[in-house]
Order: C-alpha cells, then sequence, then structure tokens
C-alpha cells in the first residue's frame, strides 16, 4: 500500500505528492512528484530506495552557497537542475531573501515573529521567472522528480502550492500538506545552526493567507502562473502526468 509519507533513515520531511483528491472528483498520482528537505549525506540504503521508488531526475531550489555548503546526494546520480529561488548567494540557516521590494498589501499581525504569509507572497512577487523554469522542468521531466530546498517546508512548499494548484487540488488539502512538514521536521532542527523558533513553523494561515492573496490579486493561483509566463500546455503536461 501506498503512503504519502516516505519513511526513510536521513531524510525526515519526505512525501509523495500522490493520492490528494482534486476538485473535479479524480485524485493525484503516485510516483510522479516527491517533496523533501535537502538530501545531504544521505544514507545508502535511502538512496537506494528512492531510485527503486522510480526517482529518475532532482531539482534543488537552494542558492549557490547552501548548494556549495551541503551538496546533494543525487547531483551526480541523476539528472540534476539548480534552480535557486534567490538570486544572491545565502546563509545555509536562511531561507528568506534578503532583499524584496515593498509588499502590495498590509501587513497583519501574526502570533508569531516570522510573517511566513509576507515571506511567501514577496517571493512569488519576485519569483516569476523562476516560477516559470521549475514548473517547465516539473512539466518535462520523465518520470519522478523529487524536488527540495534546504528543510523542504518554505521554497519546497511553494513549488507544491503551484503543482497542486495547476492539478486542482483544494486549497484546504494544500495547507494540510504544508503544515505537516514542522511536524516532519522536529529530528532535523538540532543538525542546523540556531535559529529563532519562529523559522521553522508551518502555520495553515501562511498558505492559505498567500493562496487568499494571489486568488484576490490575479483572480487564482493558477492565473498567477500564467502571468509568470507558464503555458496552458505546460501546465496540460503536468495534469496529464499527475492527475489520475
Amino acid at each position: 500500500m501506498q503512503t504519502r509519507h516516505i519513511v526513510l533513515k536521513t531524510l525526515y520531511n519526505t512525501r509523495d505528492l500522490g493520492g490528494l483528491p482534486t476538485i473535479d472528483g479524480r485524485s493525484t498520482k503516485f510516483g510522479v512528484f516527491i517533496r523533501s528537505e535537502v538530501p545531504y549525506k544521505t544514507d545508502r540504503s535511502d538512496i537506494d530506495f528512492l531510485l527503486n521508488y522510480g526517482v529518475r531526475a532532482t531539482m534543488d531550489l537552494r542558492s549557490e552557497r547552501e548548494i556549495h555548503d551541503r551538496p546533494s546526494s543525487f547531483e551526480s546520480l541523476l539528472p540534476y537542475y539548480p534552480k535557486s529561488l534567490f538570486r544572491e548567494s545565502v546563509s545555509v540557516s536562511n531561507d528568506v531573501p534578503k532583499t524584496r521590494r515593498k509588499p502590495k498589501f498590509k501587513k497583519k499581525d501574526k502570533d508569531f515573529g516570522i510573517d511566513w504569509e509576507e515571506e511567501y507572497i514577496n517571493m512569488l512577487e519576485n519569483g516569476a521567472g523562476w516560477a516559470r523554469e521549475v514548473l517547465n522542468v516539473a512539466a518535462e521531466t520523465p518520470g519522478c522528480l523529487l524536488y527540495h530546498c534546504t528543510t523542504g517546508k518554505d521554497r519546497t512548499g511553494l513549488l507544491t502550492l503551484l503543482i497542486l494548484s495547476i492539478a486542482g487540488v483544494s486549497r484546504e488539502d494544500i495547507a494540510a500538506d504544508y503544515c505537516v512538514s514542522q511536524i516532519y521536521l522536529e529530528p532535523v532542527y538540532d543538525t542546523l545552526p540556531p535559529m529563532n523558533y519562529d523559522f521553522y513553523v508551518t502555520p495553515a494561515d501562511a498558505m492559505l493567507g498567500l493562496i487568499d492573496y494571489l486568488e484576490n490579486t490575479y483572480g487564482s493561483v493558477v492565473e498567477y502562473i500564467r502571468k509568470t509566463g507558464v503555458s496552458d500546455e505546460t501546465m496540460e503536461k503536468i495534469r496529464k502526468k499527475f492527475v489520475e
């Protein structure tokens, strides 16, 4: 029986995007897209498991500095696509862009020190070219694509939002998938540089607020994707291979 959470020895936040219902009554396929934290110094048994699972390419969403400091275990094994969301080099301990354009929205009061909704909005508003590039890779890669950033929650969460929105998954299920990273990553936090706990949270309001912003600003998440230059043909390729 296939499960969404892939239990491994050295990767904790790894899960298949399959098995999610779509708003038209279908579901997403297993073995097409896998999200994860960085596969760094990955146990050989985990590598073999993922290769046997069907992973045929990896996409790395980290900065050049992060890739240099903690290279992917799959870089020399499979087609490898480095697609950084941030153009500048950033510290391995920082998933947040240092330079952002002024937000187009009013900042809300938050329970957390980091306003992840604001951060994600700014990432996507400044990341149109990135969105276009990563979705083209997602559409064209044969076999199963594993994609990741450092923790597998923020940049990875944004790409997951785009892919699942193209597939027609509901906003509630997209937010639910985003939220569980905080739980799965607990064993990883001790291995990362000391940070404020606020950095590690994945509150539902952050993803739901981002979706609300994209819907209010562009009409829908898919319309945002179109505005980045992703063609309907590219999105249909993703749907064809990813939706039952």
